[in-house]
This record gives C-alpha cells, structure tokens and sequence, in this order.
C-alpha cells in the first residue's frame, strides 16, 4: 500500500476499493471457487496465450490483495448485476458453444467493456492522487488486459451469434455501472459519460468481430 494511501480523500479510497473488488471480488472468491478449475481446463484445449491468460489473472488477484491487505476487500459489497455477470460465466463454461460464450461474456464485455472503464479511471484517479504503487499495477494490469480482449477474438467461432450476445450481454454491464454511481461519482466521473464510453467500446468490439475472416 501507497504510504499516502490514508492522507487521500475518502471518498477516492472508498471508490478505488469498490472497483478494485470487481477485480479481486475477495468476498465473493468461494462463490466461484469452480472458475478457476473451469479456465484451466478450457486453457488446457486451447493452445496459444490461453494458459498464460488465466495464469495472468490470477497474479492480478494477488496485486489488488498484496495491495490492500490492511484493508481487505472481503467487506465491499459488490453489486447484484456484477453477481450475475459472473454466476453467468459458470455457466457459460459449461455449454457446447463455451468459447463463444466465454468469450462474449468474458473477453468481451468484462474485459472489453467493464474492464477497460474500470482501469482508466483506477489509473487516472492513482496518478492523479500521487499512489504510485498502486499505479504501476493497474498499468500493467491494462497491459495485460488488451492482450486479454484481442485473444477472446479468436476464440469467436460464430460471428452472428457473438454480435447478437454482445448486445444481449451489453445492458448487464450498464446495470453494474449504475448500481455503482454512488461510489463512483465522488471519483469526479459522471456516470452517463462512462455508458457513452461503454457504447463506444462495444461499437468498436462488434466492428472487429464483423470484419472477422470466419
């Protein structure tokens, strides 16, 4: 932890802690105690990045829990539509057209959509107040991020039905951003500009997918 972690506002702390949790959800970890087994199974089928994604996720648990071991994220209560995302996941693992599924719900919208939002404002907010620490792992944390999306569009078997999902999927992901305004907003964000960057970033995860060779 940054050693001026405890001299930022308190309403930057609560709000870096709250999106940190839907990085490291610590107090939801047994509830998805099987996605763990789950990805590594499904990386085991899948040659190429699909290994070092999963193991690259799990170190990114390790850099929010290091980080914030004196405050453990166990207590931020999550929000019921960021539940539901990832109960949904289970479940995508476990269908005939996994990859599509995981990749839509996952690659996607989590990682293209909610992720990329969340990081921008976890980076800009860090380097605004001066955390260092805590900057220089959501910075590659992004980094590992973006290799994360692009892999997902491989994964993509069925170009009409992922689009289709997408959007399926999309107002899900508007739900967990407004169940969070009251924890955000106090960051200096506006809530209705962050689903306007959401739209775009959906946009241009669709467009890729259409220009597909498959």
């Amino acid at each position: 932890m940054d050693s001026n972690w405890r001299s930022t506002p308190v309403e930057v702390r609560e709000g870096i802690r709250y999106l940190s949790a839907h990085f490291y959800p610590e107090g939801m970890m047994s509830r998805w105690s099987e996605l763990k087994k789950l990805s590594f199974n499904a990386a085991k089928m899948i040659k190429l990045y699909s290994l070092q994604q999963v193991i690259e996720e799990l170190e990114h648990f390790d850099f929010f829990k290091e980080y914030f071991k004196e405050e453990p994220l166990k207590d931020v209560k999550l929000p019921p539509s960021y539940i539901e995302l990832f109960d949904g996941l289970i479940q995508d693992f476990k269908t005939a057209n996994w990859k599509d599924n995981v990749a839509t719900r996952f690659h996607m919208i989590t990682e293209g959509v909610l992720a990329t939002v969340g990081l921008k404002i976890l980076n800009e907010t860090s380097k605004k107040y001066g955390l260092n620490k805590f900057n220089e792992g959501i910075r590659a944390i992004i980094e590992d991020e973006a290799r994360h999306v692009n892999f997902g569009f491989s994964l993509i078997e069925n170009k009409e039905y992922a689009i289709k999902r997408i959007e399926e999927l999309f107002p899900l992901a508007v739900r967990i951003v407004k169940e969070g305004k009251e924890k955000i907003e106090p960051m200096g964000y506006n809530v209705d500009e962050l689903i306007g960057l959401m739209e775009d970033l959906k946009r241009a995860r669709i467009e890729k997918i259409s220009s597909l060779s498959k």
